[in-house]
């Protein structure tokens, strides 16, 4: 699929980071898990791994011949900044999806404690908590770590890899 099909649902970002392309992604995931050397070779400008006869890089547009040449190995700090980026990410969103558990735990007991009848009653007080712990505490994790958490741990996160990004090109004196 393309990035202008409208059957496409994965979110491309246009957020001026260059990294990463979904076929470098899955290239550094491999690698990080053993599955895969890092070895081949990539586009010399944003890493995209690319077919030896590529005269033109599908996600920068570098052309191999005249521009950055192609390199052999995903340099160990793009690698690492994707690493950062995924555990970023992942922070957030379970960070948020355990403050859904807590409420849901604590705005449950409140509501037992807090309610004459619960409090008189162990067994109407455990027939209202069980559901409203396995309904809220699912729904508010849900909620909170899958829509809260990971908007703001992509926001987060994507910041700390334009960061890297950049301090990358400025090491190396060129832009992408």
């Amino acid at each position: 699929m393309s990035f202008d099909d409208p059957g496409d649902t994965r979110f491309h970002p246009d957020d001026g980071c260059p990294l990463f392309s979904e076929r470098l992604e899955d290239h550094i995931v491999g690698v990080s898990k053993g599955q895969m050397p890092n070895r081949g070779y990539f586009c010399g400008n944003c890493y995209t791994p690319l077919g030896r006869e590529t005269l033109h890089c599908p996600q920068c547009g570098e052309d191999t011949r005249s521009g950055r040449r192609p390199v052999d190995a995903v340099p160990q700090p793009i690698i690492d900044a994707l690493i950062a980026q995924r555990k970023t990410e992942s922070t957030w969103v379970t960070s948020f999806a355990y403050l859904g558990v807590l409420i849901a735990v604590i705005s449950g007991l409140a509501i037992v404690l807090s309610i004459p009848f619960f409090r008189a009653s162990i067994l109407w007080a455990t027939i209202f908590y069980a559901p409203w712990l396995l309904l809220g505490s699912r729904g508010l994790a849900g909620i909170l770590g899958g829509y809260y958490g990971d908007r703001l741990g992509y926001e987060k996160a994507r910041a700390k890899t334009r960061a890297a990004w950049d301090a990358w090109v400025a090491e190396r004196g060129y832009s992408a």
